[in-house]
């Protein structure tokens, strides 16, 4: 009689797992969860980087067909000329015709484009721009620069410039 009464107790003894060990592996799930997903954040946000840059050096080369073709820089700028600390002197929608890089004003001798299809906005929603006053080492004294670029990241608009911008420099003093 005893034989039997052991084979019922090891029989009524149920197999799973405890609480505790579920609220374990739902927190060390949770817990990889935040690693991964913080992980694509930081790569979603440096593909975005890269596809700027990207962009800027596209049309840093179409501005150097333009440059070419005309022997001018988008808004109908001098070739080479930086405009110190210059106010106004900036193409903020490089699709226009004053730009001549989709199309023409009509005021751009020896126009052969369009040189380059469209631009579209940068990965933040914002317009890419020409300024050939740049200061590109703003901590640092002033050098002035004539540059195409995005306002990068933080989407900081007209006349805004800060360390996240995203820039292709033509000339530099």
């Amino acid at each position: 009689m005893c034989i039997i009464k052991v084979m019922e107790i090891k029989s009524s003894k149920k197999s799973g797992f405890t609480l505790i060990e579920l609220l374990m592996v739902i927190a060390i799930i949770s817990i990889l969860a935040v690693i991964v997903l913080a992980s694509i954040r930081s790569a979603k946000e440096n593909a975005q980087i890269v596809k700027a840059r990207a962009m800027a050096k596209q049309i840093r080369n179409a501005m150097a067909m333009l440059e070419n073709d005309t022997n001018q820089w988008p808004g109908h700028k001098t070739i080479d000329d930086i405009e110190s600390g210059a106010s106004g002197n900036e193409v903020w929608d490089l699709n226009a015709g004053t730009a001549g890089l989709v199309a023409t004003d009509g005021a751009f001798p020896s126009w052969n484009g369009p040189y380059i299809n469209i631009i579209p906005p940068d990965p933040w929603g914002n317009n890419y721009f020409f300024d050939t006053d740049y200061d590109i080492e703003p901590g640092a004294g002033q050098t002035w620069a004539a540059v195409v670029g995005s306002f990068g990241p933080n989407g900081v608009g007209q006349n805004v410039y800060d360390s996240d911008d995203i820039y292709e420099v033509f000339v530099s003093e």
